[in-house]
């Protein structure tokens, strides 16, 4: 009888597992589709990307972080880790915390810098051609929504003519 016990209750350990909701990959470069989107300049709460945000390169890490440059601010990139606070850029010399969540399959930014509050939400496409940013940043004087919407894969050409050049480096190690 114990051996039967131990047997069903090993049965029922390996038969209920935990559900994990798969997220979207975000990774990719993105072209802005300019006629798609509606935006004022800073499209970003805060200032990220300035206002040259025709293109963004994500990379969505194993660990669930996102990583989100423009082409000419690479050095701004931020970053969001799902159920963590991050600080990340929102202007020359300013940053603000920022935390994120999913929500289904959509990506909830949310923090607060000063006076100025910002809510961004990130969802691709069904069939992951389109990304489309949602942006609402509320200061003292207003609230500003944008809609950002992107497409993967447009051509942008050898990285020796992107704003910010890639560079050749050595192979050798010393």
């Amino acid at each position: 009888m114990k051996r039967c016990v131990l047997f069903v209750v090993g049965l029922l350990a390996t038969a209920v597992s935990p559900v994990v909701a798969q997220t979207p990959d975000f990774s990719g470069m993105w072209t802005l589709d300019r006629d798609a989107s509606q935006f004022t300049a800073p499209a970003f709460s805060g200032g990220r990307g300035g206002d040259d945000i025709d293109r963004l390169f994500i990379t969505h890490a194993a660990n669930g972080t996102l990583i989100i440059g423009t082409e000419t601010n690479g050095l701004k990139a931020w970053s969001y880790t799902p159920g963590r606070e991050l600080t990340i850029p929102v202007g020359r010399d300013t940053t603000m915390l920022a935390a994120s969540r999913w929500d289904g399959e959509r990506l909830i930014a949310e923090g607060r810098q000063g006076d100025m509050t910002m809510h961004e939400v990130m969802v691709l496409s069904p069939n992951r051609r389109a990304l489309v940013i949602l942006v609402t940043t509320t200061t003292p004087e207003g609230e500003t929504n944008n809609r950002l919407v992107y497409t993967l894969g447009q051509p942008v050409g050898p990285c020796e003519a992107w704003a910010m050049p890639c560079k050749a480096f050595p192979q050798r190690v010393p």
